[in-house]
C-alpha cells in the first residue's frame, strides 16, 4: 500500500473526501451546487441593481416571497422561464450551457474565476473601477468572476495580460481555450483551487494562496 500518495487534482480531493463513489451523493452533490450558484447569483444581480426583494418582484410580475424563495439555495424550483423574466427586467443576457464535462477544465475555469476576483479586489478595485481601467465591459467582469463556463475573447484576454502583467497563453489555459495542460501547471491551479474558495473578504491566507499561485504565473513560462 502507498503512503503519502498527494492527489492533487482538487476536484478529486473534494469527491474523495466527501463523495466517494456514491453516485447518489454526487448527482445530490451537483444539484445542490447547481442550486445555490442560481441563488447566489439572483441576490446578487438584485443588489447590484439596488432593488428589494419587493421591488424585483414587481418588475417581474410575482411576490416578494417568489423572489425571496428564489434566493434560497436549498431551493429546487429555479425554471427557465423565471431566469429568464429576471434577466431581461435587469437588462442581463441569459446564457445556457450544455457541454461535456472535464475535471481538469472546470478546475482550470474555477481558478480563473477566483484568480480575476482576487486580483481585482487586491488592488481594492470594484468591480466598475476595474471594468475602466483595464478597458474591459463591467458585464463581462461580472461574467468572468460568476460565471465559470464563460468564456473570455482573445481581446479580454490580451487587455487581462497587459492589466495583470500574467501570458496570455496561461490565462487561455485557465479558461480551457488550450486543453492541453501542461503537468506543473495541472499541479499548481489545482492545488490554488483546493485552498480557493472565495476571495470575498481577501484574507491573509487567501492573499498568501492568491499571491503564490500568481507568482507562478508569471514566473513558470518556460513549462507551462
Amino acid at each position: 500500500m502507498k503512503k503519502n500518495t498527494r492527489t492533487t487534482n482538487a476536484v478529486e480531493i473534494i469527491h474523495h473526501r466527501y463523495i466517494g463513489d456514491d453516485a447518489d451523493r454526487k448527482a445530490s452533490l451537483e444539484a445542490e451546487r447547481v442550486n445555490a450558484e442560481v441563488a447566489q447569483m439572483i441576490y446578487e444581480l438584485r443588489q447590484e441593481a439596488g432593488l428589494s426583494q419587493k421591488e424585483l418582484g414587481d418588475l417581474i410580475g410575482t411576490t416578494q416571497s417568489v423572489i425571496s424563495r428564489l434566493e434560497d439555495a436549498d431551493y429546487e424550483g429555479h425554471s427557465l422561464s423565471m431566469l429568464s423574466r429576471i434577466a431581461k427586467a435587469l437588462n442581463k443576457h441569459l446564457n445556457v450551457e450544455i457541454a461535456p464535462k472535464d475535471p481538469d477544465i472546470e478546475t482550470m475555469r474555477y481558478v480563473f474565476s477566483r484568480v480575476i476576483q482576487g486580483l481585482r479586489r487586491e488592488r481594492g478595485l470594484k468591480v466598475n473601477e476595474f471594468a475602466e481601467k483595464s478597458g474591459i465591459d463591467r458585464n463581462e467582469v461580472i461574467a468572468m468572476e460568476r460565471n465559470i463556463g464563460y468564456r473570455p475573447t482573445p481581446l479580454t484576454l490580451y487587455k487581462l495580460s497587459k492589466f495583470f502583467d500574467i501570458s496570455q497563453r496561461k490565462l487561455s489555459i485557465l479558461t480551457g481555450a488550450i486543453v492541453d495542460i501542461p503537468h506543473p501547471f495541472r499541479e499548481e491551479a489545482s492545488k490554488f483551487a483546493a485552498k480557493a474558495e472565495s476571495f470575498s473578504n481577501l484574507t491573509p491566507e487567501e492573499k498568501r494562496t492568491l499571491d503564490e499561485f500568481v507568482k507562478f504565473l508569471k514566473t513558470e513560462d518556460r513549462d507551462g
